[in-house]
């Protein structure tokens, strides 16, 4: 019986580890070249190298982290998101430290996913390419002289990472409020019908404005989260700049929608740090549970022990740590790490 649990809890172990997968991996470097300078650059270099292929290599077969290998060094540094240092020794030839790569999870996902290395549930997303000729012209959507509107239905469907960015077809024409008046200043009752038609709550109107230079003035309209972002294309006369603008705009809203995950992510995220206070009496510390309690980031601070001038407690925060530190620098707060708790004074 207790072989049966003993595998059981083996088993769940198991599963709930790669449940969660891990995009930071440290790599210990002892690296020697013409000077320690040049030795840290090029520690630096191959630990991002080695910890990009070690995340992707759980995330895909050998054959393509062998395709991965390929990248230049300057193409893997776009997925490192940060690197942090620990044990560092660096003098004469010789650099040698404990380097922490975390490598970006979304970015890595979107480009395998765009070069069929995973398999991933695609994101649906919805584009409104709104018209002006000039700044004079008046917005068009349905007309026969939407260009841009034609530019985008001449795409078909998009596919960038894991997004697919489909144009509004004829069929939404069926919405009798679907203006591009009323798209540019679209209401929550006509982005919930276009949405419900679209099968999807990522909706995006695309204005395309021509300059009297010729050159087009994109703005992106994020309809679920009212969020923009504008750009300008230079018309060189010679290449589509309809087809530049499409090319930018892509990239612009995949942004825009990682932006947006990340927003969401930091907000529902929580967390919990034990702390220890030393006060002067008993006032003291009861004004700065006030002030704690009284931050945003902070659901609340539960008191565990009093005792020597010491109260020890603990801070139940939401959205990131470091936005939880940041918080209580700006309302008169330092905290230093000491073991497994912080010293706040």
């Amino acid at each position: 019986m207790r072989n049966v649990f003993a595998f059981i809890c083996c088993l769940f172990l198991c599963l709930s580890a790669q449940a969660k997968m891990n995009y930071e991996i440290t790599i210990p470097v002892d690296i020697e070249a013409e000077d320690s300078v040049m030795a840290k650059e090029k520690a630096m270099t191959e630990a991002q190298r080695q910890a990009f292929l070690e995340v992707a290599g759980k995330l895909t077969s050998q054959e393509n982290v062998n395709k991965l290998a390929e990248l230049s060094d300057d193409k893997i540094m776009r997925f490192v998101q940060a690197v942090s240092v620990a044990d560092e020794k660096a003098g004469g030839t010789k650099y040698m430290a404990n380097l922490t790569v975390q490598i970006n999870e979304q970015l890595l996902k979107d480009y395998m996913a765009e070069n069929e290395m995973i398999k991933v549930d695609a994101q649906e997303l919805l584009v409104i390419p709104v018209f002006k000729a000039g700044a004079r012209g008046y917005p068009l959507l349905w007309e026969g002289d939407n260009v841009w509107r034609q530019s985008w239905r001449s795409k078909g469907l998009i596919k960038f990472g894991v997004m697919q960015l489909r144009t509004v077809g004829e069929h939404f024409r069926d919405i009798d409020d679907l203006t591009a008046e009323k798209a540019l200043y679209m209401n929550d009752a006509l982005y919930h019908r276009v949405s419900d038609m679209g099968n999807t709550d990522r909706v995006y109107v695309v204005l395309a404005e021509v300059m009297e230079n010729g050159d087009l003035k994109v703005t992106l309209k994020n309809e679920k989260n009212k969020t923009e972002e504008s750009f300008s294309v230079y018309n060189d006369g010679e290449s589509n700049v309809f087809d530049k603008a499409i090319e930018k705009s892509v990239m612009y809203i995949s942004n825009m929608e990682r932006e947006a995950k990340n927003n969401v992510d930091e907000k529902s995220t929580s967390g919990m740090v034990n702390a220890v206070y030393v006060y002067q009496n008993m006032k003291d510390w009861l004004v700065k549970n006030k002030a704690l309690e009284d931050l945003e980031q902070i659901e609340a601070v539960e008191t565990k022990s009093f005792g020597s001038g010491k109260v020890n407690f603990v801070i139940h925060y939401t959205g990131s740590l470091d936005n939880l530190w940041q918080a209580m620098q700006e309302n008169g707060f330092s905290h230093e790490a000491v073991e497994n708790y912080y010293i706040i004074r």
